[in-house]
């Protein structure tokens, strides 16, 4: 009778124990500074971002910090016992959300000044690991380079971490904590890694996800109002107004047929003035 008794308050301690384990989440948070030089010799843009991936929900969000308002995912007090929320500020111009689960992600993207909801897949990364490696903030890290949408890439990842990166990137076997472009464009450096349990609410998707567009559509919705900007007059005195192929990524490809030639027609139009 005494067994049955001990078998049983161990059952419920393990019970309780696994309830209490299932009722937290681990989080990682990463504090990242992004430099954008748009322009060599000119003074590159600087700024904060923080990526915070919930291991338990397989999902992660990274956003820009606000010296002004707290967009932070997580608030902790001195236990570390409490819930976290996401909050988002403005439109979620900076916000991007990543759902390992269903294996896409959501941001959003300007054309003609109107912002669009784009989804976009986890898989599309074509990273060739190297055998090089290098400590960050006391994580062994790995190089891996890739090819992605007009941009060559380096990235430092490790593995000790859960899978995860800044911005979109992607794809290793590990968190990204180091990445640049080989033309210097962006580039991402880890400024503080904090690790944190939480108790555990509902991390839903911050986007209005109806009506969102995939990577190609966006890109065809680009390309369609870039050529109309050609042919734009705000009077008779103007020019049309010529577009940028793309900004960290290339919405126009250098051998899209129809933008130059709509280009070139641009550029025969104009050079006879």
């Amino acid at each position: 009778m005494k067994e049955r008794v001990l078998s049983l308050i161990f059952i419920t301690i393990s019970s309780f124990y696994l309830f209490a384990q299932k009722d937290s989440v681990n989080i990682y948070q990463i504090e990242y500074e992004r430099t954008l030089t748009i322009e060599e010799g000119k003074r590159p843009f600087i700024g904060v971002y923080e990526l915070n991936k919930f291991v338990e929900l397989n999902k992660s969000i990274y956003t820009k910090k606000s010296k002004l308002k707290t967009t932070e995912v997580v608030t902790t007090d001195e236990d570390d016992d409490s819930r976290f929320t996401f909050t988002p500020t403005g439109k979620n111009i900076s916000t991007l959300f990543k759902d390992y689960n269903k294996g896409a992600f959501y941001s959003k993207h300007e054309v003609a000044y109107k912002y669009f909801v784009v989804k976009d897949s986890l898989n599309i990364f074509n990273w060739s690991i190297q055998n090089n490696t290098k400590e960050i903030l006391g994580f062994k890290c790995q190089l891996a380079t890739m090819d992605f949408r007009g941009r060559k890439y380096e990235a430092w990842f490790t593995p000790d971490l859960p899978v995860g990166g800044p911005y979109k990137y992607d794809g290793l076997p590990g968190m990204i904590l180091e990445l640049k472009s080989i033309d210097n464009f962006i580039s991402f450096k880890p400024i503080g890694i904090k690790n944190t349990k939480v108790k555990l609410a509902v991390l839903e998707n911050p986007f209005d996800t109806k009506g969102a567009l995939t990577w190609q559509d966006h890109k065809d919705l680009y390309k369609k109002k870039a050529i109309e900007l050609l042919s734009y007059r705000a009077n008779e005195n103007s020019r049309g107004v010529v577009s940028s192929r793309g900004g960290i990524e290339l919405y126009i490809d250098e051998d899209d047929k129809e933008y130059n030639d709509a280009l070139n027609k641009y550029h025969k139009k104009f050079s006879k003035n």
